[in-house]
């Protein structure tokens, strides 16, 4: 069986190389880099840079431990140096997967002719025909443009150009409170500069859990963050070195300036290369329209990634890289949003998965919710990290509907609960569990006792 797959992102190499393992003829066209935004531009570097931050913030409070340091200041160039080697490894790493399952990767801006062709412009000028028995497009996602004046002047950046930055900016505005706005947030505010966000929504990180954002926002606040939520950017304009904000907020109009703006609101799918009219490819708004078994409604096409109307997560991707592989070789296995796991790299953490309690409230379920504070856990003590709390929302009959962190690692404590949510395990079943002591898995614990009023360590 031929394969083409249109994009290289979480999505697309996934799914050549899932392909390829089923003994498939696999082409792989990317027009830019292997490991799409995902990899160079987005989750990975950005994470190179909240963990610099990390450790500087660690570096500030070494005398919390009993400790003394001399600090001196952060090293953009460093910074951006080892984000580099670190891209640069796992894209190495991902090169030598395709060499190894004899995937045909094409360096090209590839253009669907019709289902079964794909026609490859090459760097070099030529074209190369790829003929496909099934076509898989994972062209990936593009950040949102806002049609406000002043978007294109110097200094006004979206978070591709915010990862290259070799030195400090004095003051910095991000436009868009979301995921993406608030880690940046999180990084420039703590290696120095003095941000403000501007959200146009009355809350940050919507859609998020509202218990755990009210806790979140004194954090934030008491780190030194400016957040400026129900406040619309109208215009942006050069004066002197610096760039001026025309907010439009609860006070009326008001001036901000800042040396340079950073945009995060969001990203669209991007159909580079795929004719959707002149293909007769059905959309769902701006999104590919696709079944449970990520078929298009052209024969032998699918669509998987940010192109398809789920959450924009890389995880997700590379899970729908997977169905839609297994359905091509005859599984029919429908994708399964149920226990989606996200999480913003931010400080404290926060990580969720299911139903918020709005959710839960809105569907008119019956739950039960259980919380328990790190502040009564010992190891986060430990740590120094000890804001927040897990909380579990739960059916009468224990089954998880959702659970939502804030605290110090919480992207990797939201896994056992993911699995919890995804087969059924309940609270009780997590209770009678032994988890490590101490550690900050303790807290998942506490709060599966805590649904049914049971927490040892609070009350």
């Amino acid at each position: 069986m031929r394969i083409t797959v249109l994009g290289a992102g979480p999505a697309g190499y996934a799914a050549a190389l899932r392909a390829a393992q089923k003994g498939a003829k696999v082409t792989l066209i990317e027009k830019e880099r292997l490991g799409g935004t995902c990899l160079n531009w987005g989750c990975i570097p950005t994470k190179v840079w909240v963990e610099s931050a990390h450790r500087w913030r660690a570096i500030q409070e070494v005398a919390d431990f009993g400790l003394e340091c001399t600090a001196h200041r952060p090293n953009l160039q460093a910074i951006v140096a080892r984000k580099n080697q670190v891209v640069e490894t796992l894209v190495g790493g991902i090169q030598q997967l395709m060499a190894k399952q004899k995937v045909h990767v094409l360096r090209g801006r590839g253009t669907v002719v019709n289902p079964r062709l794909v026609s490859v412009q090459l760097a070099d000028g030529s074209r190369e025909e790829v003929e496909n028995d099934c076509l898989i497009l994972a062209t990936g996602s593009v950040p949102a443009s806002l049609p406000i004046p002043g978007l294109d002047l110097p200094g006004v950046m979206t978070s591709k150009e915010a990862l290259d930055l070799k030195e400090l900016p004095s003051s910095l505005v991000i436009i868009g409170g979301g995921v993406i706005g608030l880690e940046f947030a999180n990084i420039f505010q703590t290696l120095g500069s003095k941000v403000t966000v501007v959200e146009l929504l009355p809350c940050v990180l919507p859609g998020v859990d509202v218990e755990i954002v009210r806790r979140l926002m004194p954090v934030l606040k008491k780190s030194g963050l400016d957040i400026k939520v129900s406040t619309k950017l109208l215009e942006i304009k050069k004066q002197d070195n610096m760039l001026a904000l025309i907010l439009e907020g609860s006070k009326g109009v008001e001036t901000l300036t800042a040396e340079k703006v950073l945009v995060a609101t969001g990203r669209i799918p991007s159909l580079s290369g795929v004719e959707t009219k002149a293909l007769g490819l059905e959309l769902e708004g701006r999104f590919v329209k696709v079944n449970p078994y990520l078929e298009t409604n052209l024969p032998g096409v699918y669509a998987i990634g940010d192109i398809v109307k789920s959450p924009m997560l890389a995880h997700v991707a590379t899970a729908e890289a997977e169905t839609a592989v297994e359905n091509i070789f005859g599984k029919r296995q429908a994708m399964d949003y149920s226990a989606v796991p996200a999480a913003v790299y931010i400080s404290p953490e926060v990580a969720y998965v299911g139903l918020t309690e709005e959710e839960a409230k809105e569907q008119g379920l019956t739950y039960k919710v259980g919380k328990f504070p790190f502040t009564a856990n010992g190891r986060a003590l430990t740590l120094g990290e000890a804001q927040g709390v897990v909380k579990i929302i739960a059916g009468e009959n224990g089954r998880i509907l959702g659970a939502h962190l804030l605290g110090p690692q919480a992207s990797e404590l939201v896994a056992e609960l993911t699995l919890a949510l995804r087969w059924g395990i309940t609270t009780e079943q997590i209770s009678h569990t032994i988890h490590a002591h101490p550690s900050l898995a303790e807290a998942v614990l506490e709060s599966a006792h805590s649904v049914f009023g049971k927490a040892l360590h609070f009350s």
